[in-house]
């Protein structure tokens, strides 16, 4: 699942997602629609930008951690501390970010 109000950023980070071999759903500009998505399929891996058009990710990002979900936060606003504390085995990376810094904090085969 990618979460991305950027439209040319979502679309970078789609390119180099399916590069890797990723299927992606999404991307989303708003949990609304990511929320909504969430009814006919759960994704193995999420890669969230923290400020989307309807506000902080965390409700949705609390809602696919229970599930079991993989995140990756993508933003220019990654609270480090804050959000190791609220999900400790999440990965964080800053935007912009590059194909191998990508590769490097996604599991080596796509599920």
């Amino acid at each position: 699942m990618l979460c991305e109000d950027e439209a040319i950023v979502a679309m970078d980070l789609q390119f180099m997602l399916e590069d890797l071999g990723y299927d992606v759903i999404g991307p989303f500009a708003d949990m609304k629609s990511a929320k909504a998505a969430l009814n006919d399929t759960m994704p193995d891996i999420a890669v969230l930008d923290v400020n989307l058009r309807d506000g902080h990710v965390f409700p949705l990002a609390d809602m696919l951690m229970d599930k079991g979900v993989r995140l990756i936060f993508h933003s220019g606003h990654v609270d480090g501390p804050e959000i190791n504390r609220r999900y400790p085995d999440a990965e964080t990376c800053m935007k912009p970010i590059d194909p191998a810094r990508l590769k490097t904090v996604l599991p080596a085969t796509p599920a």
